[in-house]
């Protein structure tokens, strides 16, 4: 598939290159675009953790890091026209908050049609105040478009879904739980106040008050890192938690750490596709989580999982209890669950969903706005004239490793 005859040029802008499942996915994204001859290149306004650049190197795709410490929104977008000015892409796609207001506004400039991802049902007040600027938004998952409709008022014809998971699974299933030895819990992600961390946290603390055998029985871990890390870390040991939850810090080997796991939470307050939990349900482990974004699907109660509804504390601590007194159950909703990823987002799934909104985008956005004359209108009061195409066929986006 080319845009008129030609290999597409696209500029992916992403807010940072930090530990997080938008950004883990991005080698995933590029592979899909790039098996379909297409160029594809990374620009992260800023770097945070900077734990996603290794798989960029790893995966070969390009990428330029726009600048090596924070920075504003502002400074984002003066760096990022410069980069567009120099080579400009046929297509600007966008990724978090920040990127996309800064690819919308630099995309206004120069007239280069914008689509933006939006992974969770969660939204800033200035990315729905310019909704308008995205010609085509991007849902991980089928809540998502749902809230991009109801909530940001995105008219249906400008929302396409690409289910943001692509699933590897393990030949061997983690061991079950047999009610001998410790019950071992745990949960991926980053220390933010969106996975409500504290709650899981507190939910054990409810054990120990009002169930001490059940809280003998169980082994609580975090993995993952993030802003709230210190502030976790005093509650725990405020609670007097220490030998009974551990905060595991980044871990590079998600799987090996999964198949350590006898159960899977997550507490989350809102989510999108939330790839770690589907990448517990695809390594065999039954879920109790929050009835927020796909796993309001997925997590099925009585099948994969438990849903926690009403107060997370205590409705946790009652499905860590049900789970500790019938171990059977840990099994049959761990296998049901990697069945559940199995028959929905299977092997494949993941690039036919891709090829599918790249023929989508090149039908509506790009020829689409390749026929409008004169100037195009982009939002409620932003019209710019096309740019110039000229001589853009034999220009390549400049290959970037690392701070530029």
């Amino acid at each position: 598939m080319k845009y008129r005859g030609r290999i597409m040029r696209i500029h992916y802008v992403v807010t940072s290159l930090e530990s997080g499942g938008a950004e883990f996915i991005i080698p995933d994204i590029a592979r899909v675009i790039r098996d379909l001859g297409h160029e594809f290149h990374v620009f992260a306004c800023e770097p945070r953790d900077r734990m996603a650049e290794p798989r960029l190197i790893e995966a070969g795709v390009p990428y330029t890091l726009m600048s090596d410490r924070p920075a504003s929104k502002l400074a984002s977008m003066y760096r990022y026209a410069k980069a567009v000015r120099a080579s400009p892409p046929d297509l600007i796609w966008t990724s978090l908050s920040r990127a996309t207001r800064v690819g919308q506004l630099v995309g206004s400039m120069f007239g280069i049609p914008v689509v933006s991802w939006k992974h969770s049902a969660d939204a800033k007040g200035y990315i729905r105040r310019s909704q308008q600027r995205s010609h085509l938004w991007i849902a991980d998952s089928q809540d998502v478009a749902y809230y991009l409709e109801e909530s940001m008022g995105v008219e249906p014809g400008r929302i396409a879904t690409w289910p943001l998971f692509n699933p590897t699974f393990a030949e061997t299933l983690p061991p079950r739980w047999n009610g001998v030895g410790p019950l071992r819990i745990g949960s991926s992600g980053r220390l933010h106040p969106q996975k409500n961390y504290d709650l899981l946290i507190r939910s054990v603390d409810r054990l120990r008050r009002e169930d001490p055998e059940t809280y003998s029985r169980i082994d609580v871990s975090i993995a993952g890192d993030g802003p709230l890390r210190g502030e976790l870390q005093g509650l725990i040991e405020s609670l007097g938690l220490q030998h009974k939850v551990t905060l595991m810090g980044w871990v590079s080997d998600v799987p090996a750490y999964l198949r350590g796991l006898h159960l899977y939470v997550q507490p989350s307050s809102y989510e999108g596709m939330c790839i770690a939990a589907h990448e517990a349900m695809a390594a065999g482990l039954p879920i109790a989580a929050t009835p927020v974004g796909e796993m309001r699907r997925s997590v099925q109660p009585g099948v994969t999982g438990v849903l926690i509804e009403g107060n997370i504390v205590g409705d946790l601590a009652a499905a860590i209890r049900e789970f500790a007194a019938h171990p059977e159950r840990l099994a049959t909703f761990g296998d049901n669950a990697r069945a559940y990823v199995e028959r929905n987002m299977g092997v494949g799934a993941f690039a036919r969903h891709g090829s599918d909104l790249l023929r989508r985008i090149e039908h509506d956005v790009l020829q689409g706005s390749a026929r409008l004359a004169g100037s195009r209108k982009l939002g409620p009061d932003i019209a710019v004239a096309p740019r110039a195409r000229h001589g853009a066929a034999n220009r390549r986006p400049p290959v970037v490793t690392g701070t530029d």
